[in-house]
């Protein structure tokens, strides 16, 4: 077939690679190392994606209670106040004041016991263990909790003044966070240059660097540790500038399985989750979604239960798993081995699933999400993908609307040395020709 001399001169044979593609038929069509398990990078997050919403459904909902044992009486509530928390990868600190309005509009003027936060949903270290250690400090590598809040970062704020003076700076959420250092000021027209690091203790950050007088308001992220706890800390603070008295520090604990809900949060649906981590290439959302199907599926919100959940549901839909290896669900860990015949079959399989959901949450390729930086010309916004990229590492999967034959599911999965622009515009060239097909 000409599709297979074609694409075979777009790749030198150097590389390590595994290359497929499937009609709308099903029919194996290109195949360079289909069945060769590769790094997959953050193409791997179609795995998570696909099977979420297949076995959650794209309409679930996360559900985060504020709870208490008794009602408020006279002002008190007599015991103490309990954020139950479901995992929720997208629950932010406005949705927890939105929640503290609530109480103090109830008449909630002090509780009597303290906030103890119940993260017992997912269980298991907060970063994988095998994610390089010195992505830590990086908003990319946040942890996984069963009370996360936004994404288990703190925004550190920081705004112009007159040229030669200290920046201000700022927490959001305020919390027990640590920021030392400064940024300084510089002249209209300089070049903004800032980095939070940690400072070698928990939640401890070092500021410096420089911003540009009368340029906008700058917000960087830094990554949370013992995320439970940090929550517990927010919302006491929360409650206290509301006006409620608080007086015991906050804690940890599994909540009730009697409780009187004082407030209710329902996250967006799954769908639009499920789109959020695909178009940003979220890590988080992902690891968050793992443990969830762990616990939905094995009954145990852990990173193993989330594996076996997705080994579970491959075997089920019969995709082929030559070489799998999965040791997290974002494609971090440069340990995760693919292949692209597993990939191209699980797009295959999904598209033939009610409402086609995977098609419809994934990001046009030269036009949007993270994959909108690849040039195209006849194939933009005809290819929906997710793509990859580790040292390394480059990878684009998804679905191809060819001109001709309908829509196409490839995977382009290369683990090479070569310069990944290089590499990305061969990939370009590569679903240029699907497109055309």
């Amino acid at each position: 077939m000409r599709l297979q001399s074609d694409l075979d001169a777009i790749w030198p044979l150097r590389d390590r690679e595994s290359l497929c593609v499937l009609d709308g038929n099903g029919a194996r069509i290109y195949d360079r190392h289909c069945e060769l398990a590769v790094v997959p990078a953050s193409a791997q997050k179609l795995i998570v994606a696909a099977i979420a919403l297949h076995d959650l459904g794209p309409a679930y909902r996360f559900i985060t209670d504020i709870a208490s044992r008794a009602r408020i009486e006279r002002g008190v509530l007599p015991g103490d106040l309990w954020l139950v928390g479901s995992g929720d990868p997208v629950l932010v600190s406005s949705d927890l004041r939105r929640g503290v309005k609530t109480l103090a509009r109830s008449g909630l003027q002090r509780v009597a016991g303290g906030v103890i936060v119940d993260a017992s949903v997912l269980l298991g270290p907060e970063r994988n263990a095998f994610w390089d250690a010195t992505d830590a400090q990086y908003g990319f590598s946040a942890a996984t909790s069963g009370a996360s809040l936004d994404q288990d970062t703190t925004e550190v704020h920081v705004m112009p003044r007159v040229a030669g003076m200290p920046a201000l700076v700022w927490l959001e959420p305020p919390s027990a966070v640590s920021l030392s250092g400064s940024a300084i000021t510089t002249a209209v027209g300089d070049r903004t240059d800032l980095t939070v690091v940690p400072s070698g203790t928990p939640n401890s950050f070092t500021l410096s660097g420089e911003i540009a007088a009368g340029a906008r308001e700058t917000i960087l992220y830094a990554p949370i540790t013992g995320i439970p706890r940090y929550v517990g800390d927010v919302l006491t603070l929360m409650l206290r500038h509301a006006g409620i008295v608080v007086t015991r520090a906050a804690r940890l604990g599994v909540a009730p399985v009697r409780r009187l809900p004082l407030w209710r949060h329902r996250s967006p649906p799954l769908s639009a989750i499920v789109t959020k981590m695909l178009f940003e290439s979220n890590n988080h959302l992902a690891e968050q979604l793992l443990r969830t199907l762990g616990r939905h599926e094995q009954g145990r919100g852990s990173d193993a239960a989330g594996i076996t959940a997705e080994r579970a549901a491959l075997e089920a839909q019969q995709i082929p798993r030559p070489g799998l290896r999965l040791v997290d669900a974002s494609g971090l860990s440069a340990e995760n081995r693919v292949s692209g015949l597993t990939l191209v079959s699980l797009l295959y399989r999904v598209e033939r699933q009610p409402g086609d959901p995977l098609f419809r949450v994934l990001p046009r390729a030269g036009v949007e999400g993270t994959v909108k930086y690849y040039r195209l010309h006849a194939a933009r916004g005809r290819i929906r993908a997710k793509s990859g990229h580790l040292t390394g590492v480059e990878a684009l999967a998804g679905y191809a609307l060819t001109r001709r034959y309908g829509r196409f599911s490839f995977a382009f999965l290369l683990n090479t040395a070569d310069d990944p622009s290089d590499v990305d515009a061969r990939i370009s060239r590569a679903v240029e020709r699907l497109a055309e097909f």
